[in-house]
């Protein structure tokens, strides 16, 4: 089904992908990512990412049809565009669906060595699309997948072969897992300001 949207918010929100502030963008780039990258191991990081997962999960699973699909505007969060600020849990999933079906994609032929052609665009992962009725379960079966799937034919995480993110540069394997982790922080975070509406 589609999430029931407002006329009067939507344009004021700006437009898809047109990202986070500058400073924002400089501090993720050029402090945040290196310093991660540096200080949790791959697994760690991976860990990480199911955690947030999991809390995900909780959280989603705690609302009945209508809460879950209700569009709520959450403040301004570190990581969020603001584009991204009125969604419903139900979109928030859909879109950490299809971020996380690239990253499957993306990372192990980056470890191999070969560089896929297709370019990263923030506005491609936007969840603006029917999105089913039973999509916590499906964010709850990807969540028990994803991992195998990832590490099937994986080759040096730690390789010199990137692809660009339009915010953050070029990212390695181990770069783009990082970012996979704070990218579900983030939204961990926008799921428990929507819920907090929710039960306000």
């Amino acid at each position: 089904m589609y999430a029931k949207d407002s006329k009067e918010l939507l344009p004021q929100l700006d437009r898809a992908g047109a990202g986070i502030s500058p400073s924002r963008r400089w501090m993720g780039k050029y402090l945040l990512f290196p310093s991660l990258r540096r200080c949790l191991t791959w697994d760690r990081t991976w860990t990480l990412y199911e955690k947030e997962g999991e809390k995900i999960f909780r959280l989603a699973n705690s609302l009945d049809r209508d809460e879950l699909f209700e569009r709520v505007l959450v403040p301004p969060l570190f990581g969020l565009e603001d584009n991204s600020r009125y969604y419903s849990v139900a979109m928030v999933l859909m879109h950490l669906l299809i971020v996380g079906e690239a990253l499957v994609r993306r990372i192990p032929p980056l470890s191999r060595g070969i560089r896929p052609d297709d370019q990263v665009k923030i506005e491609d992962v936007k969840p603006y699309t029917e999105i089913p009725e039973d999509i916590v379960e499906r964010f709850a079966r990807f969540m028990q997948s994803y991992r195998r799937r990832l590490e099937k034919n994986l080759g040096d995480v730690h390789i010199d072969n990137t692809t660009p993110h339009p915010w953050f540069g070029e990212l390695n394997p181990k770069g783009w897992s990082t970012l996979g982790m704070v990218h579900q922080i983030v939204h961990r975070r926008q799921i428990e300001a929507i819920v907090d509406r929710l039960k306000s």
